[in-house]
């Protein structure tokens, strides 16, 4: 497992990625435009769905569907393991809870690519609908946890005066946000365009995405860096959660895949999800729905310490356990 580990922190993505850590802690002036921002997160989004896309051509619903219920299912289950955890080991309230456990219930994009490129690398097939799965995966915990929140607050007997967070605005906000349209309209692309389109804009969507992606890493270890330096006030102790969590979740990822039948690098793909937390979706639609929660908490922990720390130990861990259980 150390070899893996260490073979995946000298990786480009990763490397890129500790720079941008590095370009916060010496206070140094890099800055990258929002614009540019924007543009490449919808380069590497269009890209996954466009992949995933042509790739859905190949294979069958029926061939999709046990893995589409262990997706959902996963998700649920982490859900309620982060409230518990969040809440009753922890001791955060309802509300930052639930908030925290709908990030945790869903999944990350960034993390999601950096599983398929460490599988490139080590030239081990995946199922080709995994892409899909992402899509399927980011959304319903999200729901679930406004929902048990809005429950709660019902059973308290407390109204909240906030007119933007309906249900109907936060299914929106969850399934059909930036990310996700991105998502969905890539792999829509990828499914009914002709190749010899397709090979038009393979130059953009396709060979420049490492590179693109790369960029994308050095701005998210500033960002998440950033995020830790403002997280005042709290205990590093009260944030164990965002390594537990992760374990967890990676390894209900693997085992739950190897049962299904899925291949190793399917497994394995399955336990990258389901370790890693939104930092994209889950924001939105949580700033919505429940504007009381400690943005500085849910985004801290995600995106400060989970991502971080998928990217670099995370990520050859549930690949050592996939490796096991193969």
């Amino acid at each position: 497992m150390l070899d893996i580990a260490y073979s995946n922190l000298l990786s480009p993505m990763i490397l890129f990625f500790l720079i941008g850590i590095v370009a916060v802690v010496v206070n140094s002036d890099l800055k990258v435009p929002t614009a540019f921002y924007t543009g490449y997160t919808m380069i590497i989004l269009f890209t996954i769905g466009i992949k995933g896309g042509v790739e859905l051509r190949y294979v069958s619903l029926l061939e999709m569907v046990p893995t589409i219920i262990a997706a959902v299912l996963l998700s649920i289950i982490m859900l309620y393991v982060a409230y518990f955890f969040v809440h009753t080991v922890f001791s955060y309230s309802v509300l930052d809870s639930w908030a925290v456990a709908a990030h945790y219930g869903s999944v990350s994009a960034v993390t999601f690519v950096a599983g398929l490129a460490f599988l490139d690398k080590m030239g081990i097939f995946y199922e080709a609908y995994m892409s899909a799965i992402l899509v399927i995966m980011e959304g319903p915990a999200i729901i679930l946890a406004i929902i048990m929140y809005k429950l709660y607050l019902q059973k308290k007997g407390t109204t909240e005066d906030n007119p933007h967070a309906s249900i109907q605005h936060v299914v929106k906000e969850a399934f059909f946000g930036k990310s996700i349209f991105l998502l969905l309209g890539g792999i829509f692309i990828g499914f009914v365009a002709h190749e010899e389109g397709l090979v038009l804009i393979k130059p953009l969507f396709g060979d420049l995405f490492y590179g693109v992606l790369c960029i994308f890493l050095l701005h998210m270890g500033m960002i998440a860096t950033q995020s830790i330096k403002q997280m005042k006030n709290i205990k590093f102790i009260s944030f164990l959660f965002a390594f537990l969590l992760p374990i967890i979740g990676g390894t209900l990822g693997v085992v739950t895949g190897h049962m299904i039948g899925l291949s190793m690098g399917g497994a394995f793909i399955l336990a990258v999800l389901t370790g890693s937390a939104s930092y994209i979706a889950a924001p939105a639609a949580i700033a919505q729905a429940i504007p009381e929660a400690n943005s500085g908490i849910y985004l801290g922990s995600a995106l400060g310490l989970t991502l971080p720390f998928n990217l670099v130990f995370g990520i050859p861990y549930f690949y050592w356990v996939a490796t096991l259980l193969n």
